[in-house]
């Protein structure tokens, strides 16, 4: 998808969230999807039919040592082969999910607002079932995050 088209995508996805501003979402690819902050990149000179949906979770508290372990457990145990992956943004202790999502000259912005949507959830999920893991006594995590018998490769 080149960048008029991606421009062109991202100003009827806009219609379609019902955005009363889409300057954020235009110029800088930022968007509100419920309660999350989220940034769509698009770099065609990378990959043109790539698009990074970064979600912005949390802050990382001080006292962080079970909290990052689970970080990194999720990303190795729901990361989907690094199609999404949590990671700590450089200049503040934001916890961030970064998702990839393959754009195709077919999608349409009903689609892909409901992919950013599902994506939103879906991390939110993940990062307050992280959450959950670390304020428990005993650190332990649910169970859909945790390798079952025989999962493993």
């Amino acid at each position: 998808m080149t960048s008029d088209q991606y421009k062109l995508l991202l100003q009827e996805l806009a219609r379609v969230a019902g955005l009363a501003d889409s300057s954020g979402l235009i110029d800088h690819g930022r968007v509100k999807i419920g309660e999350v902050d989220a940034v769509l990149e698009h770099n065609p000179d990378y990959d043109e039919n790539l698009l990074q949906v970064r979600t912005r979770m949390g802050t990382l508290p001080e006292q962080s040592d079970q909290l990052t372990r689970a970080i990194l457990e999720a990303n190795y145990v729901s990361g989907y082969g690094g199609e999404c992956v949590f990671s700590l943004y450089p200049a503040s202790d934001d916890v961030v999910v970064t998702m990839r999502f393959r754009l195709v000259e077919a999608l349409s912005p009903q689609e892909l607002w409901q992919s950013i949507s599902d994506i939103a959830r879906h991390s939110s999920e993940m990062w307050a079932g992280i959450v959950a893991v670390t304020q428990t006594s005993q650190g332990r995590a649910p169970s859909d995050m945790r390798p079952e018998p025989g999962m493993h490769a």
